[in-house]
């Protein structure tokens, strides 16, 4: 049959369409199709994943309007059904202004919950989308806050999270925020935390539908890891999505 996998010439044919690529330099034909073509493979399968978490417990989607007010009513609905009123370790990644890292050590008064900041605080390390390496930078300036329970750590998260997770128990539940927009920055927390996470801790993204970035760091690293996980809440059409960890 043609298409048997013992059929010897499609067995031989990915090599032999390697080695034509590579020999004559293919890619300096075809280079500009690259991203629009990653674009919509992974916007497929951003389709397709949707398609299986449609029935979500909270969930606005199709929603015609994005309003970015709604993740509050997301983090409110995490926090009362996960009942995250008791102690937590919540470490936020990308945190800018710290509108919802307020958010959240106001709500969790716990005196034993920890609260962690990190960003650059000067801004995008590369590009993301439209926007540009330096985008979105506070200034160097730190979110100020009453609360002894909270502490920011500035710079690239590749630089400083190692040697938080040496120095650093983490000791409660976990809520991990991940609002870093980029797929690298992305991955790498997920990567870099994932000996520490347990079963019930909770993953919160904040660009979660933009298909080649926090998807489809989070799509790689569940690959990777054999990671199982649950969708609680989804608000802006899945643009910020609520997960906890099976």
């Amino acid at each position: 049959m043609l298409f048997s996998p013992n059929n010897l010439f499609l067995r031989r044919l990915p090599g032999r369409l390697k080695y034509v690529f590579l020999r004559f330099g293919l890619h300096n034909l075809l280079g500009w199709i690259f991203f629009p073509m990653f674009w919509l493979s992974r916007m497929t399968q951003l389709g397709a994943w949707v398609a299986r978490h449609r029935q979500v417990p909270f969930n606005d989607f199709p929603s015609a309007v994005f309003n970015y007010q709604k993740r509050y009513e997301l983090y409110k609905f995490v926090l009362e059904r996960e009942k995250l009123d008791g102690p937590i370790s919540y470490l936020e990644f990308g945190v800018a202004a710290g509108d919802s890292f307020r958010w959240w050590a106001a709500q969790n008064q716990h005196p034993d919950s920890r609260f962690h900041g990190f960003d650059t605080f000067t801004g995008l390390p590369e590009d993301w989308g439209l926007f540009k390496k330096g985008d979105m930078s506070t200034g160097k300036q730190i979110p100020e806050m009453n609360d002894a329970r909270c502490q920011f750590y500035a710079g690239l998260f590749q630089q400083t999270l190692p040697s938080f997770l040496r120095s650093t128990p983490l000791t409660h539940r976990r809520v991990i925020h991940l609002d870093a927009d980029l797929f690298t920055a992305t991955l790498y927390v997920l990567t870099s935390l994932h000996p520490y996470l347990q079963s019930g801790d909770i993953l919160l993204f904040d660009e979660f539908n933009v298909p080649t970035h926090e998807f489809s760091a989070f799509t790689d690293y569940c690959r990777s890891f054999y990671v199982q996980t649950e969708v609680l809440a989804a608000v802006n059409n899945y643009y910020q999505v609520a997960f906890r960890v099976l």
